[in-house]
C-alpha cells in the first residue's frame, strides 16, 4: 500500500447503493462469501488475476493502438449518466468491452486477443479499459452492487507523478502489469497527480459464494439489465459507437 495519505476528509461520499435489494444482501454475500471478507483481497485466492498479470504485454499490444483515439473516447457519465456525481468533466473515459454480461462488439474487435483471455474466465462480467486524465480526481464513492469484486490491471501507468487508488481509506499505488482486487462497496476514490493518462483495464469480477447464494448473485445480476440504470447506458453506448465507427476512410482499420 501507500506512504503518503491522501486526504477525502473535504469530501462527501457518494453512495450508489442506496437499493433496498444492495441493503438486504450486502451483510449475507459479506458473510458467506469463500474469500475472506476485506477492502483488499489477496490475489493468489483470484487465479484469473494471474491469468491477466502473464498476458499484460498481448493486452497492452491491442491499447496502445486504440489510445491514439483517446481523445474520442467516452466520458463515462455521458454513457452512464449516475456517474455525473463521481467525475463531471472529460476527465475520465471508457472503452467499453462488456457490462454485466452485454458485450460491445464493435469494440470487441478491436481487442480479439484481450477478449479472447477475458472469456477464460466465466466470472468475468464486465471489462473496460479506463482512462483516467491529467491531474483528475474521481470524488468519493461505493459501488452498487456486493455480488461483484473490482479487479483492475494496470495498463499504461504515469511515471512523472503518483496514481492512487484509495478504498476504504487504504491506498494502492497502481504499477503497469500488476493486478490489483478490492470490494468497491467500501467507499474508494482514484487520483491521477500526473501529466498523462493513467489506463487500467477495469474488471468486475462474480464474487465467489456458494450454492444457493451464487445463483442469487446471477439471478439478481441478469434481472438488471431490465432496469433503466443499465438499458439507458447500453443505448447511448450505440449512439457514441455510431460517431466513433462512422468517421470514414481515414479511421477505417478499426472498423
Amino acid at each position: 500500500m501507500a506512504d503518503a495519505p491522501i486526504n477525502a476528509g473535504s469530501y462527501d461520499g457518494i453512495n450508489f447503493n442506496e437499493w433496498p435489494i444492495e441493503k438486504l444482501f450486502r451483510p449475507i454475500f459479506r458473510r458467506k462469501s469463500l474469500v475472506p471478507d476485506s477492502d483488499y483481497f489477496d490475489k493468489k485466492d483470484f487465479p484469473v488475476t494471474q491469468d491477466l498479470e502473464d498476458n499484460y504485454a498481448v493486452i497492452l499490444s491491442e491499447l496502445k493502438p486504440l489510445m491514439e483515439r483517446v481523445g474520442e473516447f467516452a466520458p463515462f457519465q455521458d454513457i452512464s449518466p449516475d456517474q455525473s456525481r463521481i467525475s463531471d468533466d472529460d476527465g475520465w473515459k471508457m472503452f467499453f468491452l462488456k457490462a454485466g454480461t452485454y458485450r460491445f462488439k464493435r469494440n470487441c474487435r478491436q481487442a480479439p486477443k484481450t477478449m479472447e483471455i477475458l472469456d477464460r474466465h466465466k466470472d468475468i462480467v464486465s471489462a473496460y479499459f479506463s482512462v483516467l486524465g491529467p491531474n483528475k480526481m474521481l470524488m468519493p464513492h461505493e459501488g452498487p452492487w456486493c455480488g461483484i469484486i473490482r479487479i483492475h490491471l494496470g495498463m499504461i501507468i504515469p511515471e512523472d507523478g503518483e496514481s492512487i487508488l484509495v478504498c476504504n481509506k487504504k491506498e494502492y499505488r497502481w504499477k503497469a502489469g500488476e493486478a490489483v482486487v478490492f470490494d468497491d462497496t467500501y467507499q474508494h476514490f482514484a487520483v491521477n497527480l500526473s501529466n498523462h493518462n493513467r489506463v487500467v483495464l477495469f474488471i468486475d469480477f462474480m464474487r465467489p459464494l456458494p450454492w444457493p447464494w451464487n445463483w442469487v448473485n446471477w439471478l439478481v445480476l441478469k434481472s438488471a439489465r431490465a432496469v433503466p440504470y443499465f438499458r439507458e447506458p447500453i443505448k447511448r453506448h450505440k449512439k457514441w459507437e455510431q460517431r466513433f465507427y462512422g468517421l470514414g476512410a481515414s479511421h477505417a482499420k478499426l472498423l
